[in-house]
């Protein structure tokens, strides 16, 4: 899976951002459709290790070493022991000059274990466009939240 970031600007503050994305991390089925069960296997003060099984046989299920940075604004989701790939997937949130305004960017660092194989565009543009969905819903429930805070 080629690298991919994609990135947008929400009408809400960044710890109101932040708090979605640790969210995120145990309740992904909140955020991201097509989810049929996350399962913590570890949770300790300086990460999480999670299997998320997918309501599809498209998807494989997906462990994942979950570390979050919140001074530097960073949620590093590394692959564990994936039959196909290896990588991680990265959320960001930085603040900008305006209070009620922040950057919210995901990137995909993924890359086939065998070097023989190649994805087809198909999988391709079907993996593009979820990362783009998933920030996109983000975005939308973090600025319902900052909505919510602010009446």
């Amino acid at each position: 899976m080629p690298q991919y970031k994609y990135k947008v600007f929400v009408n809400a503050r960044f710890n109101v951002v932040w708090q979605k994305l640790l969210d995120k991390i145990k309740h992904p089925e909140k955020y991201v459709e097509g989810i049929r069960e996350v399962e913590i296997l570890e949770d300790s003060p300086d990460h999480i290790i999670r299997v998320i099984r997918f309501n599809t046989e498209h998807w494989q299920d997906i462990k994942e070493l979950i570390v979050a940075d919140e001074s530097s604004g960073i949620i590093v989701y590394r692959l564990i022991d994936h039959p196909y790939f290896e990588g991680e997937t990265v959320n960001i949130c930085r603040t900008t000059n305006q209070v009620y305004h922040s950057e919210l960017e995901y990137e995909i660092n993924w890359k086939l274990k065998d070097q023989n194989q190649h994805e087809s565009l198909h999988e391709n543009d079907l993996a593009e466009s979820a990362l783009q969905l998933a920030v996109n819903e983000m975005k939308k429930v973090s600025e319902e939240a900052e909505s919510v805070y602010n009446k």
